[in-house]
């Protein structure tokens, strides 16, 4: 019994000095100027306030096309985001009917302490720069009123943003909404993402 206690604290050791190196990945490594980038950065939906994100790596491709995969919340529901070209996951949750989804991809984001900040914020793209994720947002209730600018400057004092945007500035700035819960959602628990291609 005792070895088996001592297993299953080493295991739990593990798993949390594993999962604490997932955290703490060091957003202030980003390099959107090597490979196949994609930064994802998490905005509350009613503060707008910054709240982490992650720099995912893909295959290499020549475009970039966001194609949702929604399951409409029966009870269940889910929506998943593709990068079309390499057929690779962006994003990933499920969304409940009354209740509370999550999201499972990616596992963890950065906290938004270890983002490098600028002095001067980026500026903001034009209207016809920013697209929207639709997948089918009408049976939630989207906010048809979208505030850009409070959502572009939470994020526009990121380093990596700046990065991003000079690599990259013709790129289309992707903005999706994140509503793990529906019916009677609550708008306090919605996320915006943000999405920069490199």
């Amino acid at each position: 019994m005792k070895k088996r206690s001592l297993f299953l604290v080493l295991g739990l050791a593990m798993l949390a000095t594993s999962c604490a190196d997932d955290d703490s990945s060091p957003a202030n490594n980003i390099d959107p100027a090597n490979g196949n980038k994609v930064l994802l950065l998490k905005v509350d939906l009613v503060t707008n306030n910054f709240e982490g994100g992650k720099e995912l790596s893909f295959e290499e491709a020549d475009t970039f096309t966001i194609t949702p995969e929604y399951v409409s919340p029966g009870d269940f529901g889910s929506i998943k985001l593709k990068y079309e070209e390499t057929d690779e996951t962006i994003f990933d949750g499920t969304i409940v009917w009354d209740g509370l989804g999550e999201m499972s991809y990616p596992a963890t984001l950065s906290a938004p302490t270890s983002f490098e900040v600028i002095e001067n914020g980026v500026p903001m793209p034009a209207d016809s720069d920013i697209v929207f994720v639709d997948y089918g947002l009408g049976d939630i209730n989207f906010p048809l009123t979208t505030n850009h600018e409070s959502v572009w400057a939470s994020i526009s004092h990121l380093q990596a943003v700046k990065d991003y945007r000079a690599i990259n500035p013709n790129a289309k700035v992707h903005l999706f909404l994140y509503a793990p819960s529906v019916g009677v959602g609550d708008p306090a628990e919605w996320d915006w993402f943000v999405i920069l291609k490199n």
